[in-house]
């Protein structure tokens, strides 16, 4: 279990924190559901040891990041920085690292042709010479590969076409672990009904609920008593209601960062 306790994130050159005090608890197989710019990926970076954190704590099963930074088997990531610090073919990208985290280099083989790349591109080509969607396929597939018990995904369906997204989902719903998601993307909620859903908002953390509450879900625009939840936004505070006869759906945005034009409305 991945626990933030006040958490709160500040860049240099930003005079307001990135994370405000985030408090959650993440097992099994959890969706933080947020706008561009929320803190989605801070969040990551910060529990991957890749941000500093500047006041709280985040604990790993019960441990400190701190005391078990570069531990293997603990946590992996898809973020691309990871797997670039040596200048070799992606082929032998996947060998490497699932060797040193005793991983299966089999299964991100599987995962990758699955997506019609083929593994002897993978051993002309490095990392930095995939597009991006490829790459985001890569960096996914060698995450889920390395068999941490902990497998954190920022953005895995960026830059996928729509068939590559179910794809991504199936293997995601397959995947026998652990798995924390940040995303966007509204549409995926019907595909992972059996998750657990997080909203994420200038910096600040909602919830849990289940992804099956936030299906039916709508936002109302003003403070409602009986909301699931009450998400703070610039000047304005709005719901995230069950009531079928008042709000916006929430599915029917087509991502979150449309959730502030709501609110304006």
């Amino acid at each position: 279990m991945i626990a933030c306790q006040n958490l709160h994130v500040t860049y240099k050159w930003r005079q307001k924190p990135v994370l405000k005090g985030v408090n959650g608890s993440f097992k099994g197989k959890s969706l933080i559901l947020g706008p561009n710019g929320s803190g989605k990926t801070t969040l990551f970076r910060a529990i991957c040891g890749l941000t500093n954190i500047a006041s709280g704590k985040i604990l790993i099963d019960e441990k400190s990041v701190e005391e078990i930074y570069a531990t293997k088997g603990v946590v992996s990531a898809n973020f691309q920085e990871i797997y670039t610090l040596l200048d070799v073919k992606a082929f032998d990208l996947i060998r490497l690292y699932t060797d040193l985290s005793e991983g299966d280099p089999q299964l991100a083989f599987r995962i990758i042709e699955d997506f019609g790349i083929d593994l002897r591109f993978l051993k002309k080509r490095k990392l930095s010479e995939l597009s991006s969607g490829q790459a985001k396929i890569f960096c996914t597939s060698l995450s889920l590969a390395m068999k941490a018990k902990h497998v954190l995904l920022d953005e895995p369906f960026e830059e996928l076409d729509p068939a590559r997204k179910g794809r991504m989902v199936k293997h995601l719903n397959d995947y026998d672990g652990i798995i924390l998601i940040n995303t966007h993307e509204t549409w995926l909620l019907k595909n992972l009904q059996d998750w657990e859903a997080f909203l994420m908002f200038e910096g600040n953390l909602y919830g849990p609920l289940s992804v099956k509450d936030l299906l039916e879900a709508r936002i109302s625009t003003t403070e409602e008593p009986d909301a699931l939840l009450q998400l703070r936004l610039p000047n304005k505070t709005i719901s995230i209601v069950r009531e079928r006869r008042r709000g916006t759906l929430l599915t029917s945005l087509e991502n979150l960062d449309k959730i502030y034009e709501v609110a304006g409305g």
